[in-house]
């Protein structure tokens, strides 16, 4: 079992999309769009990444990321909630 953050846990590998495996000792931390904090940390991260040289492609995807999570938000407002 391997936790994430202290709320979740996962018992399978977390790699990845090409395969290379996350250490076991590199701590992680998971958000979900039902948090309405989401889109602004996500935004500022976006710049923030900007700013520091990061390609081109991965600020753009998280604009992917963003929208998605809009939309999510647009149609589940009932489930939004603070962080907790």
């Amino acid at each position: 079992m391997r936790k994430i953050g202290d709320k979740y846990q996962t018992s399978g590998d977390i790699t990845k999309l090409d395969g290379t495996p996350i250490p076991e000792d590199e701590p992680l931390i998971l958000f979900r769009a039902k948090d309405n904090l989401l889109v602004d940390t996500l935004e500022y991260y976006q710049e923030l990444s900007r700013k520091s040289g990061s390609p081109a492609e991965q600020v753009e995807s998280l604009s992917a990321y963003i929208d998605k999570i809009k939309s999510w938000q647009a149609d589940h407002r009932d489930r939004l909630d603070v962080p907790d």
